[in-house]
């Protein structure tokens, strides 16, 4: 949740947030994360908000996070592709 929060108070700074979400995707391939363990943890962190924030948690809201979501997965998985390749490279 520390990285979530992180990420979220970075969206207005791109660099620290792009760096941040780089790193967290490096960070991922060393402990073996691969592509389908960020779909599983999209729907529980989406299911979790939900249970969290209720009626809050509008249509709107949903949408804005998947959509964030989202961007920070692809980012993720660019960053953790290319970690494994220098590594293969080494």
């Amino acid at each position: 949740m520390d990285m979530i929060a992180a990420i979220v108070g970075a969206l207005d700074e791109r660099e620290l947030f792009q760096s941040i979400i780089s790193h967290t995707g490096r960070q991922h391939a060393r402990f073996g994360v691969n592509p389908s363990h960020f779909v599983a943890f999209g729907d529980a962190l989406i299911w979790s908000l939900e249970q969290q924030f209720g009626p809050a948690f509008t249509p709107e809201l949903r949408e804005a996070w998947i959509a964030l979501y989202n961007a920070v997965r692809s980012e993720m998985i660019r960053a953790a592709q290319r970690a494994a390749c220098r590594s293969s490279r080494s």
